[in-house]
């Protein structure tokens, strides 16, 4: 089937490359498109044109899956496949008035944070009682949302997920087998070329003593373990500097969870643009990333693709792009001292030695190139809409 595909690609979060759970559909839709395919795409926008930013509002309007269902219903004859966020499309294809290819994809396994959330709920309690009647809110407004994403992985033909943890999970505790593959997240090849260019010398970079972290600033991320994390590196190495990107709160909202650590040897940068990062990291001598839960990790192959050896939790997600390394440079979760050492061991390596293992990360994030996987996507689309077909003619 060597024909252009129509492609309709639905999520529930804003078309917007700095968010990462959109980025995904997006640049894999660019790359569909550079193949000769056609891509639209139904966001929370489109759903909600004239939606108010505050949060009452978001707590009021209707549900996203109810518009996207309507819209699908309305358009479906105009496509091929619709590649849907998980609990974007919780209903059957005879409901949708669809008969193409209907994929649910996951960013991050709805039930995986889940899990989280209730274990983060016990161990960080809100202290503010204004925080904790919002959750409550919250969790009222959403208390659909796990059974949403089940059915909409049940009613679909294709599962897609980012790692082979969440694979295992609907395999072998959904019982969904047969229809779930793994498509990792990637690069594009010019972002790959533009953190190439970044790279610094290892003999300034390991000068620099610069560890940096990618992400918003929050439990699930670890926020609350970097206060010993930055007191144990900075006894064995006081020269140390701690760089923080995309946290999405300010430099004094950080601080307040790092009690008695030096604000001098901290730098935070709450937001950029997608393509300021290369920049960002290329005097970064050694990544951390100590998130409890990922769907895959942006921030752990952007730095690697630069080539910032990084050191994470062996959680789902870090783990299938270091996995690769012969350095382990995966910890067990929450385990502060040994992740502390690892981070302390990298930035004292000599010269020879860390550029042999910063060329290494680099290697590996070129095993993850979106071109490559939109291709086997579209192979995996091809092979099932052929499949269907042959059904459908009763051959």
């Amino acid at each position: 089937m060597n024909q252009p595909l129509k492609i309709l690609m639905v999520l529930h979060i804003p078309w917007n490359r700095n968010l990462g759970g959109a980025r995904v559909q997006l640049e894999l839709a660019e790359e569909f498109e550079a193949m000769g395919h056609y891509v639209e795409k139904f966001d929370y926008h489109d759903a909600f044109p004239q939606a108010a930013s505050s949060v009452l509002a978001g707590l009021f309007r209707p549900s996203f899956p109810v518009k996207a269902q309507a819209y699908v219903r309305q358009n479906a004859h105009r496509f091929d496949i619709i590649d849907a966020h998980q609990g974007n499309l919780p209903t059957s294809k005879t409901l949708l008035n669809f008969k193409g290819l209907l994929v649910t994809r996951s960013v991050g396994l709805n039930a995986f944070y889940e899990d989280f959330a209730c274990w983060e709920r016990k161990k960080y309690p809100p202290k503010s009682w204004k925080v904790r009647v919002l959750n409550q809110l919250y969790r009222w407004r959403y208390f659909q949302e796990p059974r949403f994403c089940r059915r909409s992985l049940e009613t679909c033909d294709l599962i897609n997920v980012p790692n082979g943890d969440e694979k295992k999970y609907i395999e072998t505790y959904l019982n969904l087998k047969k229809k779930c593959s793994v498509f990792p997240f990637g690069l594009s090849t010019q972002r790959q070329q533009d953190f190439t260019k970044a790279m610094q010398s290892s003999q300034q970079r390991l000068n620099c003593k610069t560890v940096v972290f990618i992400g918003t600033w929050s439990p699930r991320k670890g926020s609350q373990d970097w206060s010993n994390i930055i007191k144990q590196i900075s006894q064995v190495i006081p020269e140390v500097h701690f760089l923080f990107l995309g946290t999405g709160l300010n430099e004094a909202m950080v601080l307040r969870d790092l009690p008695n650590i030096n604000p001098k040897i901290i730098t935070v940068i709450p937001q950029y643009q997608s393509d300021e990062l290369p920049q960002l990291l290329q005097n970064s001598t050694v990544g951390a990333f100590p998130s409890y839960i990922e769907g895959f990790g942006f921030a752990v192959l952007e730095k690697l693709a630069c080539g910032v050896p990084t050191v994470a939790y062996d959680v789902p997600g870090p783990r299938e792009m270091l996995k690769y390394c012969s350095t382990d440079l995966m910890v067990q979760p929450g385990n502060i001292e040994q992740f502390s050492l690892k981070i302390i061991e990298l930035l004292s390596l000599s010269e020879n030695a860390y550029t042999s293992l910063s060329q290494e990360c680099w290697a590996i994030a070129q095993k993850f190139n979106w071109s490559n996987i939109a291709q086997d996507t579209i192979k995996q689309y091809e092979k099932f809409l052929a499949l269907k077909e042959h059904e459908t003619n009763g051959n």
